[in-house]
């Protein structure tokens, strides 16, 4: 686990989950550039764990995957990771004598956990950005908790597509709080994303 910004009382605790294959350093450079001293960010790293789309091969992973296809979703992988998640936050806002704003980032796989966390934890949270990412648990609730949510997609993503993107947020397009945004890109985070990103939590 990486942690940016140790901070006694940060303005924002930013939990920032990588992608299928990643680690907590694959961000470490991105959120540099964000420059946002007064926010901490912690990068966990997924367990290893064997990935059926991979021949069943360990790879840092949140859940399993059996093809980009995503017609099956991994419940009880998202479930396990869902409660890595709550316990690194409870960990570090006991830490703190402030309450803290909390927000989940998310790249790909790191961005489902993100969506199916909010769906599926009793955790309060601020805010959540997806990138290049989905919502993997559609029907768990028909009540959607009323925080913004940045979701930034490429509009050539051919690892996950953005038409299947699109369905896997219709719980929120109609939200006021939600805003998705394209770019001309594929399954990647690109420099012109980093200034939405910066907007968005600095709005927290």
């Amino acid at each position: 686990m990486l942690i940016i910004n140790n901070q006694k009382n940060p303005r924002i605790l930013v939990i920032w989950l990588h992608g299928l294959g990643a680690n907590s350093h694959d961000f470490k450079e991105f959120i540099e550039m964000l420059d946002m001293d007064d926010m901490e960010f912690i990068l966990p790293d997924a367990p290893l764990i064997p990935i059926t789309l991979n021949q069943g091969l360990k790879m840092q992973g949140w859940y399993d995957i059996k093809s980009l296809e995503h017609d099956e979703h991994d419940i009880e992988g998202l479930k396990k990771s869902t409660r890595i998640v709550e316990n690194i936050i409870e960990k570090r806002c006991k830490q703190s004598k402030e309450k803290l704003k909390i927000c989940l980032v998310g790249f790909s796989q790191g961005a489902a956990l993100s969506l199916f966390f909010l769906l599926n934890s009793s955790v309060k949270l601020d805010g959540i950005i997806s990138l290049s990412g989905y919502l993997p648990d559609k029907v768990k609730k028909t009540f959607t908790p009323k925080i913004p949510i940045l979701a930034l997609h490429g509009i050539h993503d051919d690892i996950i597509k953005i038409e299947y993107a699109k369905e896997s947020y219709k719980k929120f397009l109609s939200e006021d709080n939600f805003s998705f945004l394209t770019f001309y890109k594929g399954h990647e985070v690109i420099f012109e994303e980093i200034e939405h990103i910066k907007k968005f939590l600095m709005r927290i």
